[in-house]
């Protein structure tokens, strides 16, 4: 009775400890500029750095200045002031869960994990993009890549959000605005130098629609007639 009472026992701890590591996932850093806040779900806290890594269940947040993380796959997240996420790891599945502020998701489509972006009553999975996000007063999604599917926190109902595009969204799930981003410059003074975002340089000429009209005008002396820019 007491070997079998000893085997179930030995059983149910090696469980326990198999369970403990899977949960317990670690997200290895290559770098960290400026100071991330860290409380970890024992109630611990602590600056971050590249020694401790993440752990899954870790709440991530800054201050009074932004910060820049890069983890070994070459994935970034960069953080405005006072913004905070926490992360959840599950083998090859890592899971954001965005809070507050501005931050920015830079993802390594090389990478071998599987990146999810939660957020209020929605979510993005398998994120190989650029995407910002941002909730101060209203939440805004920045698009800077591919073409993005947002999914309402049914799973059935999504949003569509072409690539350089805004969307403004309502906590309860309802499209207040979607623009196109005609500049950068007040999503990039948000973060530090490393992060600036840039848009691609294009022709402007190729993206203006030009309607045209027939008309004459008088040039010395001559009637010259022709198609002009509406």
């Amino acid at each position: 009775m007491k070997k079998n009472f000893v085997k179930y026992l030995l059983f149910f701890l090696s469980i326990i400890i198999l369970l403990s590591k899977s949960c317990y996932s670690e997200i290895k850093i290559s770098k960290i500029e400026n100071k991330i806040h860290v409380l970890n779900i024992h109630g611990n806290r602590f600056f971050l750095n590249e020694e401790t890594n993440i752990k899954s269940g870790d709440y991530l947040s800054t201050r009074g200045k932004p910060a820049t993380i890069v983890f070994q796959d070459n994935t970034k997240l960069c953080f405005s002031s006072d913004s905070s996420l926490k992360i959840l790891k599950n083998k090859y599945k890592i899971n954001f869960e965005f809070t507050k502020g501005s931050i920015l998701f830079s993802i390594n489509k090389n990478s071998k994990d599987n990146y999810n972006l939660n957020f209020f009553y929605y979510n993005l999975d398998s994120i190989e993009d650029v995407i910002l996000i941002s909730k101060k007063g209203f939440l805004e999604i920045i698009n800077l890549k591919n073409n993005l599917n947002i999914f309402y926190k049914d799973n059935i109902n999504s949003v569509n959000l072409p690539p350089f595009t805004i969307l403004k969204l309502s906590n309860n799930g309802k499209v207040l605005k979607k623009t196109k981003i005609l500049e950068t410059n007040k999503f990039s003074k948000n973060f530090l130098e490393d992060c600036v975002i840039k848009l691609p340089k294009t022709n402007n000429s190729n993206n203006k629609k030009f309607n045209f009209q027939y008309g004459c005008v008088s040039q010395n002396g001559k009637l010259i007639c022709g198609n002009k820019y509406k």
